[in-house]
């Protein structure tokens, strides 16, 4: 196997290991802001269902402040979604791309490594030969 294909391999492992490490950072964020939203649901439930036993929040427009606020909450929160999924959707172009360089390298290596085996099996069957007709 060449030095140039073992230098190659390490440089393609290495940015697909790469790759994958930013494709798990857009994810760890979709998971954190999936979460916020799930959170400000549960929020959002149960401050209706305190607002429906409290007459004094609705009076003093207490219901539309906190519904504003769910809002405007959830409008930034679903913003930020929007845009870690593109985030993401690149992310996941670079690891295919990525991951086929890889497995690329893998084929040649392996095919090399073939290669490799087979021209010293065969070295070692023409030296096997060589004795045998020099002793013969």
């Amino acid at each position: 196997m060449s030095d140039d294909l073992k230098e190659l391999n390490v440089i393609t492992q290495a940015r697909y290991q790469k790759a994958q490490a930013a494709m798990q950072v857009v994810q760890a964020e979709e998971t954190k802001l999936r979460g916020l939203l799930n959170d400000l649901t549960e929020q959002e439930k149960s401050g209706r269902e305190t607002m429906r036993h409290d007459s004094a929040l609705r009076m003093t427009g207490g219901d539309l402040a906190w519904n504003n606020w769910i809002g405007r909450n959830r409008k930034i929160l679903n913003h930020q979604l929007a845009n870690v999924l593109v985030r993401k959707e690149m992310a996941f172009r670079e690891l295919q791309k990525h991951f086929g360089k890889a497995d690329v390298m893998k084929t040649l290596l392996e095919d090399a490594e073939s290669k490799r085996r087979q021209a010293r099996q065969t070295a070692l069957i023409e030296a096997v030969m060589e004795t045998k007709l020099n002793c013969g």
